[in-house]
């Protein structure tokens, strides 16, 4: 292979035809041009002591980082430069001018040191990146999945009934409140599995409310900031009477519904009944994609009303939202699930066809959801908390006396706000420079 020295870089070249040409041109042309008629080569290298890279097109450069060889767009290092007239560092943004910007760019000298490396672009600006911070950013399937999973959203983990016990991890209120290790702990328990408990809570209505600021903000619906759950007669929920309340999700008729629901159990029954039953509809999910594909996808394909009307502290309400019971992104992954008989709406938004074929589907999702289900019953001083858009939960009738009144007290918090959090959290306790 023929080998080039200039200025103390070695440029290898694979097509011998092209680099004897340029060759002659070294004797009369400036090292700046032919660096540039260089990069236009097919597989051209700047080697600088035991590290390099290669420019492999127009439109690449590729790096040697920690042993893997990584490509990455011109356009995508240009758009992504950290120097303070294209990213403001306190605000963590991206500030140059899209208006200027050059979707064409090229590099026209990269230079590759220990832990960064250097970019000249055609317009004379110059770009500083580090290695790492490029590498943990790279486009190989392997370090994309690194960054999903370190940094994007921990990825979930399916559980059936029987698994219960191991999965559901048991956390200590005032560690929580207190130490940050245990509040990222908490946190990522609870987006792994979907559930998890507080223990030892103060008796006091107002507990929730520590918690919930530990993580960021509550989420205010048309029931408040915070909820009671408990026997009221002639109300405006069906989860605020002391029968049976079925297997559901909170709230389907919001377009953006409560993420994750935290219920701390003030007044356990002392009756026979009051028991909670919880259910991975993501296990359930998969389970009716592998053995009943058919109803899966009338699932997932079938817009359903769900609905939510009457009056609360005063405030009319009229809610309507339509999505399918299984929500997935383009990849078939689960991403929320609807479910409420109480709070599906009476008009079907499809065709007479499709009724009768939604109904047994609906009602196969049911059915496996119980037998795949977890039961317990939540200690007074507990805060039961669950992915509202991935469990369902219901609740066995109980029976209220003089002297027992069962009491909870409920509050929401968006996904947004939980993930925000968990990634705040790990900056601070890794201190990684490349997150």
């Amino acid at each position: 292979m023929l080998c080039l020295y200039l200025c103390g870089e070695q440029f290898n070249g694979s097509r011998s035809a092209t680099n004897m040409l340029l060759i002659k041109r070294l004797r009369n042309t400036a090292l700046h041009r032919l660096k540039r008629e260089l990069l236009n080569t097919n597989s051209l290298s700047f080697r600088n002591g035991s590290s390099y890279h290669s420019i492999e097109s127009q439109h690449a450069i590729t790096l040697e980082i920690n042993g893997e060889t990584l490509t990455f767009p011109h356009v995508w290092l240009r758009d992504n430069c950290q120097c303070h007239q294209c990213f403001h560092s306190t605000a963590k943004s991206r500030i140059l001018d899209w208006t200027k910007f050059d979707l064409n760019s090229k590099a026209t000298q990269v230079h590759k040191d220990e832990n960064f490396v250097r970019v000249t672009w055609d317009d004379g600006h110059t770009s500083q990146y580090r290695l790492d911070w490029l590498k943990f950013r790279s486009f190989t399937k392997k370090n994309q999945q690194q960054y999903d999973t370190e940094l994007y959203k921990p990825p979930k983990v399916t559980w059936k009934g029987d698994d219960f016990q191991k999965i559901c991890s048991t956390n200590d209120y005032s560690e929580i409140i207190s130490n940050d290790k245990a509040l990222y702990k908490w946190l990522s328990d609870l987006s792994t599995y979907g559930v998890s408990l507080i223990k030892n809570t103060p008796n006091d209505e107002t507990a929730i409310e520590a918690i919930v600021q530990r993580i960021g903000f509550p989420k205010q619906t048309h029931y408040g900031v915070k909820f009671i759950v408990q026997n009221v007669a002639n109300t405006s929920n069906v989860a605020y009477l002391s029968s049976n309340l079925q297997m559901h999700t909170d709230l389907p008729y919001y377009g953006y519904c409560p993420g994750v629901n935290l219920l701390h159990c003030l007044v356990q029954t002392k009756s026979d009944g009051g028991e909670n039953t919880l259910s991975d509809c993501h296990y359930v999910a998969n389970y009716m994609k592998e053995h009943h594909p058919n109803q899966y996808r009338i699932l997932a394909d079938t817009e359903i009303e769900w609905s939510d009307i009457g009056v609360e502290n005063g405030n009319e309400f009229y809610k309507l939202y339509r999505s399918p019971v299984i929500c997935v992104d383009k990849l078939e992954n689960v991403t929320r699930i609807n479910f409420s008989i109480p709070q599906r709406g009476s008009h079907f938004p499809g065709p007479i066809e499709l009724v009768r074929p939604w109904y047994e589907a609906h009602s196969l999702f049911l059915e496996l959801n119980r037998k795949f289900s977890a039961k317990f019953k939540v200690d007074t001083g507990s805060i039961l908390v669950f992915d509202n858009i991935r469990l369902l939960h219901g609740r066995n009738q109980y029976e209220d006396r003089a002297n027992n009144i069962r009491k909870l007290i409920g509050a929401y918090v968006d996904w947004d706000e939980v993930y925000s959090r968990l990634r705040a959290l790990k900056v601070k306790l890794e201190k990684r420079d490349y997150y």
